[in-house]
């Protein structure tokens, strides 16, 4: 679910690099440096970027550390949302350093980040070059081709991602994701399973396959899944938004509203649980609740016609 620091924790490899310090002030760079990336794991976003402009600003690096101090940067601006500052951080550290594998994966996936998908092209090509045999290529132009629409040819990089992997859950997990947009269920409900059969402990995994068996209408076993996650510890808003879905299309309505429930409690201002709660809500014959989250969803989107029809429905009761 946390599928965007998923991808980046992979891609942008934000590992201590080797510096050499030769003198006081190089030494205090690289420890900057360090730092900046300590920060990054941590979380602290800005903290880094500090850091990390600090080690640049010195001017004591040499060009292959300073570029990988850019490539930092760019990785952390990139978390941030801060796509042309990211680019331009990968752009300069290609530049210092011609070959820098890296650098052109994490610019190529930043394009893609800003619907640059060409650009993003030439640069998953040119990293291919570099490594031929390196997998984060397919991995991250399968994810920049799916953002552009292009499942197909997605699929077939995460293809070659797992004839050379097979044991790559992450690759398992999108390409089913992919096959499920397509309509794919039964594939996708493959890949899902392979990923499961490979680490059971994972709840977003199951949280993927139940979701799946829905759209396939085998609501016992996507409940089944559904309930695994949770036991496992899932602790995101969606998973109980997608099990209240399923509840609901067994007819458990109270069950289905406790979900919702917890979805919103979760992720305040939950739109679409609002509105799948005023439909439990009136399902179950809780007329008070449906108008409140009714309204609720009309203040966030004025436009929205589901719950329209649920205050239509309220104060037009249908003639029995």
């Amino acid at each position: 679910m946390t599928r965007l620091l998923v991808r980046l924790a992979v891609v942008l490899l934000l590992t201590v690099a080797a510096f050499w310090p030769a003198g006081p002030a190089r030494a205090q760079a690289a420890q900057d440096f360090e730092a900046g990336v300590a920060a990054a794991k941590a979380g602290s976003l800005p903290q880094a970027i500090e850091l990390f402009t600090k080690a640049i600003e010195a001017g004591t690096l040499n060009d292959g550390d300073l570029a990988r101090v850019h490539n930092n940067r760019g990785a952390t601006h990139r978390r941030m949302g801060n796509i042309d500052a990211a680019i331009n951080d990968f752009s300069r550290a290609i530049k210092l350093r011609s070959k820098y594998f890296r650098a052109y994966v994490n610019r190529g996936a930043a394009y893609g980040d800003a619907g640059k998908f060409k650009d993003a092209e030439e640069d998953y090509a040119e990293a291919a070059k570099l490594r031929p045999q390196d997998m984060t290529t397919f991995m991250e132009r399968a994810k920049t081709r799916a953002q552009s629409g292009r499942l197909d040819i997605a699929i077939l990089d995460l293809n070659e991602v797992l004839r050379v992997q097979p044991r790559n859950r992450e690759a398992l997990i999108l390409r089913g994701k992919y096959y499920r947009s397509q309509g794919d269920y039964k594939r996708a409900v493959q890949d899902f399973t392979l990923a499961i059969e490979l680490k059971g402990s994972e709840p977003d995994y199951f949280t993927e396959r139940g979701l799946t068996r829905a759209y396939l209408e085998d609501y016992p076993a996507a409940l089944s899944d559904m309930n695994m996650a949770a036991n496992l510890g899932a602790n995101n808003p969606e998973t109980f938004y997608y099990r209240g879905l399923v509840h609901g299309a067994l007819g458990n309505h109270v069950s289905a509203i406790e979900d919702y429930s917890r979805a919103i409690a979760l992720k305040p201002g939950y739109l679409a649980a609002l509105h799948a709660r005023a439909l439990a809500a009136l399902g179950a014959g809780d007329a008070e609740m449906a108008r409140t989250d009714a309204l609720k969803v009309l203040e966030l989107d004025p436009a929205h016609a589901g719950a329209a029809r649920v205050i239509k429905t309220l104060d037009e009761p249908p003639i029995r």
